[in-house]
């Protein structure tokens, strides 16, 4: 990765905090109802687990729950930096055959240019030699 100052544009975009709360969101769901369907089967057949406290209980839930939205917050972040990435690479490549085209057309067009200017001169000069021999 390139050192900050070589970075054009260090601000994150603003669609970044909605991705990442989304994904936080989601990460707290799933973690959460494994976390709770744990629970109730901890609660049913283990009695060191019944034996805990509530707040005990309650603090390994928001555990799991915030454990697993860092973590999905995290891969959406990632998942939707890469995608700026893929695009602006996208667009560069896009940019750079457009330059490729123009100079390429350029090139011809100056050929043509030249080949136009050679035969204008080359054509008032054969008439005039043609004429001479008769």
């Amino acid at each position: 990765m390139p050192p900050p100052s070589y970075i054009t544009d260090p601000l994150p975009p603003p669609q970044l905090s909605q991705v990442a709360a989304q994904g936080f969101a989601s990460g707290a769901l799933r973690f959460g109802t494994i976390s709770f369907a744990t629970h109730f089967l901890l609660n049913r057949s283990t009695p060191v687990y019944r034996g805990l406290t509530i707040q005990f209980k309650v603090f390994l839930q928001i555990s799991a729950m915030i454990l697993g939205g860092c973590i999905f917050a995290e891969k959406r972040v990632a998942e939707f930096n890469e995608g700026i990435r893929r695009q602006r690479r996208a667009v560069d490549r896009s940019r750079r055959a457009w330059e490729e085209e123009r100079e390429v057309r350029e090139m011809v067009e100056r050929r043509i240019a030249a080949e136009e200017r050679a035969q204008k001169k080359a054509s008032p000069a054969g008439d005039g030699d043609g004429g001479v021999g008769k």
